[in-house]
């Protein structure tokens, strides 16, 4: 921990950033955790003589170098905006002076606070009572500064105590000359490899690229590979230089290419170099994909740079995951975007080892092109064999990168390696020296430069006995590959032993058709119970399968050369000769029957390392049946019957559960989408079969199956990773009658909750529905991480969380926004205003730096540029102007004025100001559209013009050919991956245009909105009908369309592409398609032959949905002691329902179709008042009638005068004579016997208020607000008594969950402020919900509060009953019931208390929670069932409510849906 004063603040953050490239001093870094800043000028300030009066403060001795210290001067600046970058894995306090200092004769504040303190998320601040020269001196131990600075440090020490081991263990000698105690080494060690978890777990892959690498370097003799050394090229590539280049090392098969790059990557290691490399496995499907390679040399590139690694974490902190992500994307991200804005003092070498193995090498070999003009200093050596394509790919990118190529087509510069290797082998072969000269000459003079076929033919000959064995082996051994693979597979033919023969098919089989190597464990478990009990499976598989099968270190399995796997798969009429297809179809079938085990539910009931001991094939045979499925393509009978018993029983759900115990939910989609392939590849089968063979009531199941797998990852995944055995009782209830899911196990005696009231027989693809509030039409939405954001008519902006699908904070801009854009992290939100800039802290809501924009220009795109260090906008007035981040307050400066003038005449053509601005993702171009010009692209960093968008007219009958012609545009997008605009020409029509190659594509379908995907695959419009079309980029076909009647303002993608929001009028809508899911779980083709065979045809099938408009409940109550409730819709009707029966009878109908704002009922259930958004008052008795329903009279037509205001609540008395009704200044209540009101009175904090019956004293009211409880008289509402909150009350508002993270940071500041804060609530702090419990021994109190960064925040107060005797003094204290506040913090949604003191709640995550009051501590929590997140608008939890016994009522999509549990009667 450093503690700083004054300007060694500034020393100490440049000291920091210094050793972040500089490997010596990482152990330093790593055990840097905290900096406490004393008065540190971090900005600068406007008095020029600053750093001379700091100086003559200080040391009396000025200097000649104050420019630095000015405001917003360069060096400040550059050291602010890297520092910023690295501050996140830093504790930082700020402390600040409050007094001026004497200088001379006269006294000046040296520094502002604003200079004093960084303004990082995060950062603690706080005032220090002293000047600039005392700030850091104490004149005792109980001067109050002291007191504050000692404790910042204490809680700094207690917090990285938490993070660590409590005991300490033997101190380490670091090599800086002084001891840290282990314990804090463990500190380190332990955020280091949480930083590294995060990496891992943004980039989905967590193979540690060192098990291949130990492979390779096992098999390599010392001695060998060393002539790589002295080639000339080599030694090239190996040149410390910053400047990008590729070499190609090429060679034959199997001639140690592989063992080569092993021993490149140790000796480029043993050099000191940053070293990164990947070995594409042809036997491993997950080390095939060009995303795979550049993930993992993410993750090592992480663990390597801190500054590179600071970035990737926060990415993933912010929610961001790459794991399916496009390779293009990846490459984008992480190494043009990240990667080459990072000062790297020296060349990352990447050694790529088997390109020719992966599933793309073009792919990648395309993507380093960009090296050219995203120059990243990175030098990749890439081995493999020589292709054709390969060979053509290499000229193509020396184009653009510096190539050179090491061939090796011979196998003279071998000769000495193979003849190094062979005497070392020569020590461990019996026999004589003779004999092992014969053997020397014999192995040499045929190896042919092959290194396989050397190390097969000694290990056949130290397998003879004899030395008469030896030499005939010698006479028999073929030279050739081939002719020794016949040789090796003749001799499994011949063994004598059909067993031992059966057993080698099936390890080779399984070895080759594996969809990635197995380890020994789970090989022995997959072939029980036909092959039972091996002794030693490693030393079986050596005897029985003539060395085509090899253990690794770690022991897992492959073949010992792809051109083994080739030959035994590829050659025909072998004795061993595998089918591909039959053996995918028989390990198939052994995977879903090992999943079909009656008891498997039982051996998942233990935690995950148990299973993973017990049952090693469990995850294997889990996540890989979908894929031997697939690769079988078969149409088998026996297949499809495998299929259908496994999805009619209860396997599949102890499937389900067994994927979420290990968190690869993926699968499932995956499995939909193989299962969908399998049903169409059937169904095309079925033409040549007879109508009575054709099973389609079993095609039916599975095609149902594959929609269900879906729907359960989109719409439960969170909660079944939450608790994976929900998949038995919780998920079925959830799902639409129509589903599998529902009709096999929905009504389940397993269950633990049933649900009536609700429709729905159908999927649907809406997530979730947010309205925005206040009804504030929502007209742009941006997506970035976890993160969206949604600008509202009333200049606010909406941020939510795309996690857990809520709202997060609500920024008041204060005028009408014209563009938005989160930075890079997503920690920092940018909107333009008409007037002005700001920038936000991002989720804290924090206003950061605001500024005035230039007269007359309006802002139509902002961007961040120069890694986040600007925002850069492009106005109407065309000019681009840009701003630093670090110093906002700065104003803008121009790009360059003329840079984006026309002087160019176009027939027909005529500029005006541009109608629509984008910058492309890079910010290094920008498209400009006019509404009579063409739209332009520019360059600006060259700042030159690109290109022009021509539009292709249709054949003209008098010219037989194309005229080229031109069109305005109104709107457009760029693809990020592609390069490409899409975009809207004035008619509406669709286009898609290449600014470089100027190639163009166009759909005559008209749209008013458009936008990209983020990983380039699709693109989505909207028209003037309200349909929502979802398009697929490459082949310009719509793949999905969504209709409905209301008109869409907004449109945006997510973060993972799978998903997308429309905004209409203000509601948010969020949808998951399946034939989105469906698209990103395609893995990177399977070759690029077959991705390049692919046709539009079969990209272009849509699914289609319709959204139907709704009448949504806008008031829902629920009558005490009883199963009625009542909802009304937006149509103002309002009916009855039992919980129990349904629908019983329309209570009323509003005449003029204003909807029912609010709904109450008396406390005997005869009862009725509502009231709706004009004021209108309905009070109606209910009386059973004989036949069994009810007779409904009306007692009550009224309307308060207009001055009363809104109606903010109604309350009906226990006798149901009075009506209470609560209007925005003051209170009334009305007879219901003469229909007149009674009393009216204007009582102090009554809009903060929320009024129930008093429950010991009928003829009294409680009006409860967020510090005191007043009590009034029904009759004449005067004053009773009042009672005062005690205790922790007002401590209990809940921050969010992004909050309340942060606030983790600020003990201290919370310790100093909690005497303070408890006594009472802010002013803008209400009672949001008030009422006496289902057991009527306890009042539940939410108080709510609206922070001044737009949050709300809520807590929770629980009153006893017997505790509200009205006081005969005034002010009389009243003590809160405690609950702990690990409880009230998750608390989303207080439902009530049920008999027991079990408290009821809905928690963040929306599982129904109970807590037994008093039960002490939080071990009295149990979760019931959880509420998917389709179901919970904002209103719907603003709505829900209770029945007393326990069942829970719900509004959604204009009904209510009625849960039943086991609420009431759980056993504690």
């Amino acid at each position: 921990m450093f503690v700083v004063h004054s300007m060694g603040g500034l020393v100490v953050k440049k000291a920091y950033l210094l050793g972040q490239n500089d490997e010596c001093y990482q152990e330093i870094l790593r055990s840097i955790s905290a900096i406490m800043f004393l008065a540190t000028p971090h900005r600068g300030t406007s008095l020029a003589d600053l750093l001379n009066k700091i100086l003559s403060v200080s040391f009396h001795s000025p200097k000649n170098f104050i420019i630095d210290l000015n405001k917003s001067s360069p060096a400040l600046e550059e050291l602010n905006e890297q520092f910023r970058h690295i501050a996140p894995s830093l504790s930082i306090i700020s402390f600040y002076e409050t007094l001026q200092t004497s200088v001379g004769p006269t006294k000046l504040m040296v520094l502002e606070k604003d200079s004093s303190i960084l303004g990082y998320p995060g950062e603690i601040s706080k005032s220090l009572h002293a000047d600039h020269h005392d700030v850091c001196k104490f004149i005792s131990q109980d001067d109050p500064n002291y007191v504050s600075v000692r404790n910042a440090m204490k809680s700094l020490v207690e917090k990285f105590k938490t993070r660590g081991t409590h005991g300490l263990l033997p101190s380490r000698t670091w090599n800086f000359g002084f001891d840290i105690d282990q314990a804090g080494a463990n500190v380190l060690d332990t955020r280091l490899s949480d930083e590294i978890a995060e990496v891992e777990k943004l980039l989905g892959f967590a193979q540690s690229p060192e098990d291949d690498l130990a492979y390779f370097q096992q098999r390599r003799m010392p001695g060998t590979c060393q002539w790589i050394l002295s080639e000339p090229k080599f030694k090239l590539w190996l040149e410390v230089t910053n400047e990008p280049s590729v070499t190609w090392l090429n060679a034959p098969l199997a001639s140690g290419k592989s063992t080569l790059a092993a021993y490149i990557i140790e000796h480029v290691q043993a050099l000191g170099r940053d070293c990164q490399y990947f070995y594409f496995r042809f036997g491993d499907q997950t080390k095939r994909s060009i995303s795979a390679l550049l993930r993992s040399i993410g993750v090592q590139i992480a663990k390597q740079k801190p500054t590179f690694r600071n970035v990737l974490t926060k990415l993933s902190w912010e929610g961001a995951r790459l794991e399916k992500a496009d390779a293009r994307i990846i490459w984008q991200k992480l190494f043009v975007s990240v990667l080459s804005q990072i000062n790297l003092p020296r060349p990352l070498y990447w050694v790529v080892d088997a390109l020719d193995e992966s599933d793309s090498p073009r792919l990648f070999l395309n993507l380093l092109q960009t090296l050219s003009t995203a120059p990243v200093p990175i030098r990749i050596l890439i081995v493999s064999r020589n292709t054709e394509s390969l060979s053509l790919a290499f000229k193509r990118l020396s184009a653009s990168v510096p190539v050179n190529v090491i061939e090796k087509t011979g196998h003279n510069h071998i000769l000495s390696d193979i003849e190094l290797y062979v005497q070392q082998e020569m020590k461990y072969v019996r026999g004589s020296n003779e004999l092992k000269r014969q053997i020397m000459q014999k192995v040499l003079r045929s190896a042919n430069g092959n290194f396989l076929w050397v190390h097969l033919v000694l290990e056949e000959i130290s397998s003879c006995h004899t030395q008469l064995a030896i030499q005939q082996t010698l006479e028999e051994i073929p030279p050739g590959m081939e002719a020794l693979y016949q040789r090796m597979e003749l001799a499994i033919a011949k063994n004598p032993k059909q067993a031992d023969r059966t057993l080698a098919r099936t390890l080779i089989s399984w070895t080759i058709c594996a969809q990635r190597p197995l380890s020994l464990m789970e090989l022995s478990q997959a072939l029980l119970p036909e092959f039972p009990e091996f002794l030693d499976l490693r030393k079986t598989i050596q005897e029985v399968c003539g060395h085509f099968i090899v253990v690794d270190q770690t022991s897992h399995i492959a073949m010992v050369h792809q051109s083994a796997c080739d030959y035994l798969t590829k050659t025909p009429d072998l004795q061993l000769s595998i089918d591909m297809k039959l053996s995918h179809r028989d390990l198939f079938a052994k995977t879903i029957s090992f999943l079909s085990v009656p008891n498997m539910r039982s051996k998942l009931g233990r935690d995950q390392h148990t299973i993973q001991n017990t049952e090693p094939f469990l995850l294997y045979a889990a996540a890989s049946w979908p894929y031997h499925l697939r690769q079988a393509a078969t149409g088998s009978e026996d297949t499809l019957t495998l299929l259908v018993n496994f999805l009619e029983g209860r396997s599949v759900l102890s499937w389900i559960h067994s994927v979420a115990i290990f968190h690869h939910l993926e699968v499932l989609v995956r499995a939909a989408r193989i299962l969908t392939s399998f049903v169409d590849l059937n169904r095309k089968l079925n033409v040549e079969k007879s109508p009575m063979l054709h099973r389609l009531q079993d095609l039916d199941l599975l095609e149902s199956w594959a929609t269900d797998f879906l729907k359960i990852v989109g719409k439960f995944g969170r909660h079944l990773l939450q608790d994976p055995t929900a998949i038995y009782k919780l998920v079925a209830p959830f799902c639409p009658s129509s589903s599998n899911m529902h009709r096999q196990f929905g009504h389940s005696e397993a269950s633990q909750i049933s649900i009536s009231g609700i429709t729905n027989t159908v999927w649907d693809d809406c997530l979730a529905r947010i309205t925005l509030p206040n009804a504030e039409k929502a007209w742009k939405i941006a997506c970035a991480g976890r993160y969206f954001a949604v600008l509202s008519s009333a200049g606010s902006i909406f941020l939510g969380d795309s996690f857990n699908l809520e709202e997060i904070c609500t920024l008041s801009h204060g005028e009408y926004i014209t563009a938005i854009c989160f930075n890079t992290p997503c920690d920092r939100l940018v909107s333009c205003g008409v007037k002005s800039t700001k920038l936000w802290a991002i989720p804290t809501g924090e206003l950061l730096g605001s500024t005035p924009n230039p007269t007359d220009a309006k802002a139509m795109d902002v961007t961040f540029t120069e890694n986040d260090a600007k925002i850069t906008t492009a106005s109407d007035d065309k000019i681009i102007r840009c701003l630093y981040v670090s110093n906002i307050e700065g104003g803008w400066q121009c790009l360059n004025p003329a840079l984006l003038k026309e002087n160019t005449q176009v027939e027909g053509g005529f500029i005006t100001s541009p109608c629509y601005m984008a910058f492309s993702p890079d910010a290094a171009q920008i498209a400009v559209a006019h509404r009579g010009y063409p739209l332009s692209v520019w360059s600006t960093t060259e700042r030159r013009l690109i290109g022009r968008c021509k539009r292709v007219s249709e054949h003209r009958p008098d010219h037989g050919r194309p005229s080229v012609s031109w069109m305005a545009v109104d709107r457009l997008a760029w693809n990020q991956a592609t390069g490409h605009i899409v975009g809207l020409y004035k008619d509406g029509s669709i286009f898609k245009w290449h600014p470089v190659g100027d190639e163009t594509q166009e759909a005559r379908i008209t749209a008013d909105e458009i936008e990209v995907s983020p990983d380039g695959k699709l693109f989505i419009t909207s028209d003037s009908n309200g349909t929502v079309k979802v398009w697929n980029f490459t082949y310009f076909s719509v793949i999905y369309q969504l209709s409905s009647e209301n008109l869409v303002s907004g449109l945006a993608f997510g973060p993972e592409s799978t998903r997308f929001y429309d905004l209409r009028g203000s509601s948010i809508n969020v949808w998951e398609p399946n034939s989105l899911i469906r698209l990103s779980d395609a893995e990177e083709g399977t070759s690029e032959t077959a991705s390049d065979s692919q046709t539009s045809a079969s990209a272009s099938q849509a699914s289609e949905a319709w959204v139907g408009s709704i009448d949504h409940i806008c008031a829902l109550a629920a009558a005490s002691k009883s199963s009625l409730y009542c909802a009304a819709n937006e149509d103002g009707v309002v009916n009855l329902f039992d919980s129990s029966k349904g629908k019983l009878h329309e209570l009323m109908r509003s005449s003029n179709f204003l909807a029912v704002r609010h709904l109450t009922w008396s406390e005997d259930a005869k009862h009725i008042a509502a009231a709706d958004f004009g004021g209108n008052i309905t009070v109606k008795s209910l009386h059973s009638s004989q036949e069994g329903g009810f007779q409904v009279q009306s007692i009550l037509a009224a309307k308060p005068k207009a001055d009363f205001g809104g109606i903010r609540q109604l309350l009906l008395n226990e006798q149901s004579t009075k009506l209470f009704v609560v209007g925005q200044e003051s209170v009334q209540t009305w007879s219901l016997g003469t229909g007149r009101i009674q009393s009216i009175s204007t009582i102090e904090g009554g809009r903060s208020r929320t009024w129930i019956n008093h429950p010991l004293q009928k003829d009294l009211l409680i009006g409860i607000s967020p510090n005191e409880l007043k009590i009034v008289r029904w009759e004449d509402l005067s004053e009773v008594s009042h009672l005062h909150l005690r205790g922790n009350a007002s401590c209990l508002l809940r921050r969010s969950s992004f909050e309340s993270e942060e606030c983790q940071d600020a003990s201290l500041v919370a310790q100093s402020t909690l005497s303070s804060s408890c006594d009472q609530y802010k002013s803008g702090s209400f009672v949001s919900k008030a009422m006496l419990t289902q057991d009527a021994e306890h009042v539940l109190v939410q108080i709510s509060e609206l922070s001044t960064q737009g949050k709300t925040n809520k807590g929770v107060v629980v009153l006893k009953v017997s505790s509200l005797e009205p006081s005969p003094t005034n002010m009389a204290a009243l003590d809160t019931l405690h609950v702990p506040r690990a409880i009230l913090q998750n608390i989303e949604v207080p439902l009530g208390i049920l008999s027991g003191g079990r408290l009821v709640f809905l928690d963040h995550d929306l599982w129904m929670c109970t807590f037994k009051l008093y039960s002490g501590g939080t071990s009295g929590l149990k979760r019931h069932f959880f509420i998917p997140r389709d179901w919970a608008s904002t209103e719907a939890l603003e709505q829900c409510c209770m029945l007393d016994d326990g069942t829970f009522l719900l509004p959604k999509d204009g009904e209510v849906g009625v849960v039943v549990s086991d609420l009431s009667t759980s056993d504690w």
